[in-house]
């Protein structure tokens, strides 16, 4: 049987960086890396950017804030980090959310201080794919 789940991604985008540097500085292992114009999984279309993303992964839940402070655990302390390589680096910031629904059964979403000051201070977007199954 199919349950609901939510992934958050942090993808961190940028023309022309070397992603290694990011690893470096925030000392975490990304879930992937890319440089403009690598093939994007499998396909004929290539990257128009370059990237470093970290992933929660899915997990089956009703509440995206269980993800949320798995993300904000890992990023808030390093926000300064962040910041300096947004800054360097002259890169954007994504908080991707992606939810699966299954059943009929909706998750929870809403924003706690915490994540939306974390949005704020790195000026993130924050983007929602929702999938209903």
């Amino acid at each position: 049987m199919e349950k609901t789940t939510v992934r958050i991604d942090l993808r961190i985008m940028g023309d022309e960086y070397d992603p290694q540097k990011v690893t470096q500085k925030l000392n975490i292992q990304p879930t992937d890396t890319w440089r403009m114009g690598d093939y994007i999984r499998k396909t004929n279309l290539k990257f128009n950017y370059t990237g470093w993303l970290y992933s929660t992964g899915e997990e089956e839940t009703l509440h995206i804030n269980t993800q949320l402070r798995k993300i904000e655990s890992l990023f808030l302390p390093k926000t300064d980090m962040l910041c300096e390589l947004k800054e360097r680096y002259l890169l954007d910031f994504s908080f991707d959310i992606v939810i699966s629904i299954c059943n009929h059964k909706i998750p929870v979403i809403y924003f706690e201080s915490p994540f939306t000051q974390l949005v704020a201070k790195l000026d993130a977007r924050i983007d929602f794919d929702i999938y209903v199954n």
